[in-house]
């Protein structure tokens, strides 16, 4: 990285000229002293206050201290960063270069800080390089964020990343394929994520509960039937119920029926209000 910040600190200074002459891109009251400060702080709000106050800031100092926060360890501090450099085209596509070479071969730390930036950049020509780097072995922490990049550039050509990540060993990583799905443009229909509804772990099988129910995937009304009425976890009993009448149909009315009397009242609530909109 650090390689990297001289290129574009280089880089930075070269411009400078451009943006002292043009008061439109001075800072909104922003410095480095001021982002250093917060820096220094460790408070993720002061961070993030001063990365926006520095929107249109353009200092070589600054993008040294706000290169460095790509590699921070919480995610929103990685996310303001990769926004700030996303302003700055020619800066972003520097980083970007480096961060898709790292995406491919690099550690689970350097390949979920590589995703973030080029998931929040929206890096549409890193999308190859997402879908072989989801089959790579590396921890959960990476997948997770090779998922959230997909969700956020939402472009059909990240659907295989979900695909495969939804078959992930981790139940955190199938988690985030499924619930990510249905942003993806353009996406009409859930059937892939029918097979998550059971899946062993809980919050897996909610969120897919979740998913087919907003999609209006008819297939899979026996299986949420099946969990609203006999599912041990709380929350998929809930979401089936939920979905069942989102479905809207009329063969649904005795598993809802049953839920209505189940031990959460949150799933009698959910079962009541999905029966009524049956048809």
């Amino acid at each position: 990285m650090k390689n990297i910040i001289t290129k574009i600190a280089a880089a930075a200074t070269l411009s400078l000229g451009l943006f002292a002459a043009s008061p439109a891109l001075a800072g909104k009251g922003g410095s480095a002293g001021l982002i250093r400060s917060a820096i220094h702080s460790g408070s993720v709000d002061a961070i993030t206050a001063e990365i926006e106050r520095a929107e249109s800031l353009m200092c070589e100092e600054c993008v040294g201290l706000v290169t460095n926060l790509l590699e921070d360890n919480r995610y929103e501090v990685r996310e303001v960063a990769a926004w700030w450099f996303a302003k700055r085209p020619g800066l972003k596509d520097m980083l970007a270069e480096q961060f898709t070479a790292e995406l491919a071969t690099g550690s689970t730390i350097k390949a979920r800080n590589a995703a973030d930036f080029l998931g929040r950049t929206k890096t549409y020509k890193a999308l190859p390089t997402l879908r072989a780097a989801i089959s790579r072995d590396v921890g959960a922490d990476a997948k997770v964020a090779m998922v959230r990049a997909v969700k956020y550039m939402a472009h059909p050509d990240g659907s295989p990343v979900l695909v495969t990540a939804m078959a992930d060993g981790s139940p955190v990583v199938r988690a985030a394929a499924v619930n990510a799905w249905r942003d993806i443009r353009g996406q009409n229909s859930a059937a892939v994520v029918v097979g998550l509804l059971a899946d062993p772990d809980a919050t897996v099988r909610a969120e897919a509960a979740t998913v087919v129910g907003a999609m209006g995937e008819a297939s899979a009304r026996a299986q949420l039937e099946t969990i609203v009425v006999s599912d041990t976890d709380a929350m998929a009993r809930r979401n089936a119920a939920w979905a069942l009448g989102k479905l809207g149909s009329a063969a649904s009315r005795q598993a809802l029926t049953t839920a209505t009397a189940d031990k959460s009242g949150l799933v009698r609530m959910v079962a009541r209000a999905s029966l009524a909109s049956l048809k």
